[in-house]
């Protein structure tokens, strides 16, 4: 029960950050905002889960991590011309710690 806050405030951080991106990028090119906010969406509704300490937390926040990551490396694609891949690594960590928090959290 120790881990539901620090847990929920990263995920729904990561989802905030998600609908930052929606938000910059939605005007030069729609379909990458919808990732990202879709990304966003379901970060959002893991965080109420992993408050209720729904099992379901886990999947939600891993299909919002995996979005996110996509959109990211969507986006660096088509308005960088060029991926770096360690960036993208990087960020695919950060979604798996996310996960693997809302995980500890719901399971404990």
């Amino acid at each position: 029960m120790a881990t539901t806050l620090p847990a929920a405030l990263v995920a729904l951080s990561y989802a905030a950050v998600n609908a930052f991106g929606a938000w910059a990028v939605v005007r030069r090119r729609s379909s990458i905002g919808a990732a990202f906010f879709l990304a966003a969406v379901m970060l959002t509704i893991g965080t109420v889960a992993i408050g209720y300490a729904l099992p379901s937390a886990t999947g939600f926040v891993a299909i919002g991590a995996a979005l996110a990551s996509i959109a990211s490396w969507w986006n660096a694609r088509v308005f960088l011309g060029r991926v770096v891949p360690r960036r993208h690594a990087a960020r695919a960590l950060a979604g798996a710690v996310v996960t693997a928090l809302a995980y500890v959290a719901t399971r404990a």
